[in-house]
């Protein structure tokens, strides 16, 4: 089976350590990684991709930084986001991609939903020019492996042996401590939460809507809303980036004819 993997952030990939070396998937990551520090993390997530045998495809989405993400979300601009649609869709039909995997949408932040946003409608665009395709998506913040979920939820999941989980985390360590800061902080809250023994599994959910493709969407405020409202009353931020930034993209996209 063909697989297309779409990835809001480098890093990102070591979540699916094992399934990549399984499935070699063709890779798509939309930002490059610099935040406020302006410093890219391409670099280490290549390094990464060739290890496993994946093939990165930078020719289809060339990685943006989230500044430019977040600015286009702030001018209600969707047209780089129409162009990724357009082009990731052509090369799913054209390759003949038997199934998409991206991040879920998590209220984390906005690229992470954007990314699942766009994996749906390059599943649905697809769909229309009769090519009907798998899609799923995995957590990237919170618990990798959710009993609750794996209960009740359509799935699939990559068991890691003991040696491969090592190696797993010794590479998810090393990236972080390479780029410390916040993603140091993640990595080492996130363990001491779950465990270390959560990443041996890997979980692929089946693609859902996100709440900006549904009609009785969740009325809470998705987590970047608070945590932007909080920065800006710092000032950090001059801006906060809402979820009707993001639903004025989500109606662009579920329209879009190229």
């Amino acid at each position: 089976m063909k697989h297309l993997l779409i990835a809001a952030h480098p890093g990102h990939e070591l979540l699916l350590w094992k399934w990549l070396r399984n499935e070699r998937p063709d890779v798509v990551v939309l930002t490059n990684g610099a935040g406020s520090n302006d410093a890219a993390r391409l670099a280490p997530t290549t390094d990464n991709l060739v290890q496993a045998g994946a093939n990165w495809i930078p020719q289809v989405v060339s990685p943006v930084a989230d500044a430019e993400i977040y600015q286009a979300l702030l001018d209600g601009d969707a047209n780089m986001f129409a162009q990724w649609l357009d082009r990731l869709t052509a090369y799913v039909v054209s390759q003949r991609i038997e199934c998409i995997v991206a991040d879920e949408a998590e209220d984390y932040n906005p690229s992470h939903d954007l990314c699942r946003l766009l994996a749906n409608q390059v599943a649905a665009h697809a769909m229309e020019r009769g090519h009907p395709l798998l899609s799923f998506g995995y957590p990237t913040v919170g618990h990798p492996s959710p009993p609750a979920r794996l209960a009740i939820e359509n799935h699939l999941v990559v068991e890691l042996d003991t040696q491969e989980l090592q190696a797993k985390l010794a590479d998810m360590h090393g990236y972080a401590q390479h780029f410390g800061g916040q993603l140091q902080r993640e990595l080492d809250g996130f363990i001491a939460e779950f465990g270390a023994q959560a990443y041996g599994r890997e979980c692929l959910f089946a693609a859902s809507p996100t709440r900006y493709e549904q009609a009785d969407a969740p009325v809470a405020k998705p987590f970047f809303e608070i945590a932007g409202e909080e920065r800006v009353a710092a000032g950090v931020y001059k801006h906060v980036i809402r979820g009707a930034h993001l639903q004025v993209v989500a109606d662009r996209l579920r329209g879009h004819i190229r």
